[in-house]
């Protein structure tokens, strides 16, 4: 099993991706979502629940860098549209998983493996926020560290930028 990769985003409740970047490397700017005090219902078929509390990006948040120098492949995906797949070897608890073995790792070593003879053995990183699911494929971990903003409270996943 993957050893757990214990990280600054831990310290936050919840994540949304802010801001994704790649210039050569891949940056990503993650918010914390903090619970929101005020309880609400939500009426779902014919059952009213109570106690929800709402998790919102706020002033109050927390913002991290993670930064990826160089990444052989990355790929964001919908979280709604994910599942559960028991073939993955992960570590199952912090925010930033290292996983040993899945098919996106598969699919790269696979048909792009040539990178193995020149930059060595890969691991499959995951950053999981509250809408989208980020997988990067490196041969090194990334750079993760707290930053002030550019987290915009109130703001969900917002801008993607590409350049080389």
């Amino acid at each position: 099993m993957a050893q757990p990769m214990r990280s600054p985003l831990d310290q936050a409740q919840t994540l949304y991706l802010q801001q994704l970047r790649y210039d050569g490397e891949l940056e990503l700017i993650v918010a914390e979502g903090l619970a929101s005090p005020t309880a609400e219902s939500l009426q779902v078929g014919d059952k009213q629940l109570q106690g929800l509390h709402r998790f919102q990006v706020t002033e109050n948040s927390q913002a991290f860098k993670v930064l990826f120098s160089h990444c052989i492949a990355w790929q964001v995906l919908d979280e709604n549209y994910t599942q559960f797949d028991p073939y993955e070897i992960k570590a199952d608890d912090g925010k930033l998983r290292t996983l040993s073995r899945s098919r996106y790792l598969d699919h790269i070593i696979a048909y792009h493996g040539r990178f193995q003879d020149i930059e060595g053995p890969a691991k499959h990183y995951r950053v999981w926020t509250e809408d989208e699911v980020i997988d990067v494929v490196a041969c090194e971990p990334p750079q993760v560290v707290k930053v002030d903003g550019p987290h915009i409270p109130g703001r969900k996943s917002q801008s993607v930028s590409f350049k080389k």
